[in-house]
């Protein structure tokens, strides 16, 4: 499934930036994170608690944040494993000045695997995205 949009935030590029970097800021921001560690310069491993549609589950995740070009962009991916089946996902975030905001846009491809891929791919695309914008609104309000 593709995932793109973008978000407005007012603050400056550089802040923005900053927040996208920080394991604090990523916690809070993304839904259901219980807790985020670095084990290595720019990997993480977060324990996230998500429901998807009638799949409810607690997923390991591992989180990498790739090619980095500061303060323009970088790649994020992620992988989510549980009982009741795995996300991967692989995005691209950029970061443009408008004016004294900074809009983030991303796109990228999700997949799922397990229990969670039988709710059907309708239900699951519009739920990726509604995580997805949660995310990034989140992180918005943190900077």
């Amino acid at each position: 499934m593709d995932v793109q949009g973008d978000v407005k935030v007012k603050a400056s590029k550089e802040e923005v930036w900053k927040a996208l970097n920080d394991p604090n800021v990523l916690q809070k921001a993304t839904p259901g994170c219980k807790s985020i560690t670095e084990t290595e310069p720019d990997v993480y491993k977060a324990d996230i608690t998500i429901g998807i549609a009638a799949v409810r589950g607690s997923y390991e995740a591992e989180i990498k944040i790739l090619d980095k070009t500061e303060p323009d962009n970088y790649r994020l991916v992620m992988t989510a494993n549980s009982p009741a089946g795995f996300i991967e996902g692989d995005a691209r975030v950029y970061l443009e000045t408008d004016g004294d905001s900074t809009v983030i846009k991303y796109a990228g491809t999700a997949q799922v695997g397990g229990l969670i891929a039988g709710v059907g791919q309708r239900i699951l695309g519009g739920i990726g995205k509604m995580i997805v914008k949660d995310f990034f609104k989140k992180l918005a309000k943190e900077v």
